[in-house]
């Protein structure tokens, strides 16, 4: 028996984009989610999108200008429902108490990962800024030195 061959290599370290971000959810061939899988992510998302919106001071006119939604759409098409909740996760997640943590992490795992590269302009703040610490200390040495002479 030989083994199934795939256009597309099944696993290539990065995550997929079938997956609903948070949850364990992944949308399966058909491109839908089991019903207790749609249930639940229904059910639980509404909770953390409505700590969203309660944490941010935005007006109903920026809610709508930014894209937030206060729950998925039982609507909606499971793909549909990935793109909006994937969205929110991405963008507030840290907001979400369910996900805070997985989210943090996520983030942490990325920054670790991207190379971070400084600026010149960073480079000639640093210098700038030790220079001036220098003439700091040199003036409190002298001033330390008059406040003992005077004494």
């Amino acid at each position: 028996m030989s083994k199934k061959k795939y256009n597309k290599p099944r696993y290539t370290g990065q995550s997929s984009n079938r997956k609903f971000y948070g949850f364990r959810y992944y949308l399966h061939s058909n491109d839908k989610l089991t019903k207790r899988e749609r249930e639940d992510l229904l059910n639980r998302s509404k909770i953390s999108l409505s700590e969203v919106l309660e944490s941010l001071p935005f007006s109903n006119e920026e809610f709508i200008k930014n894209g937030l939604i206060s729950e998925l759409d039982s609507n909606l098409s499971d793909i549909e429902l990935l793109d909006q909740w994937n969205f929110m996760y991405e963008t507030y997640g840290y907001l979400m108490s369910e996900f805070k943590d997985h989210w943090e992490k996520e983030k942490l795992k990325d920054l670790k990962q991207s190379p971070f590269k400084q600026s010149q302009e960073f480079e000639e703040l640093k210098t700038r800024v030790g220079q001036l610490e220098s003439e700091v200390m040199k003036l409190k040495l002298q001033l330390n030195k008059k406040r003992s002479l005077d004494f």
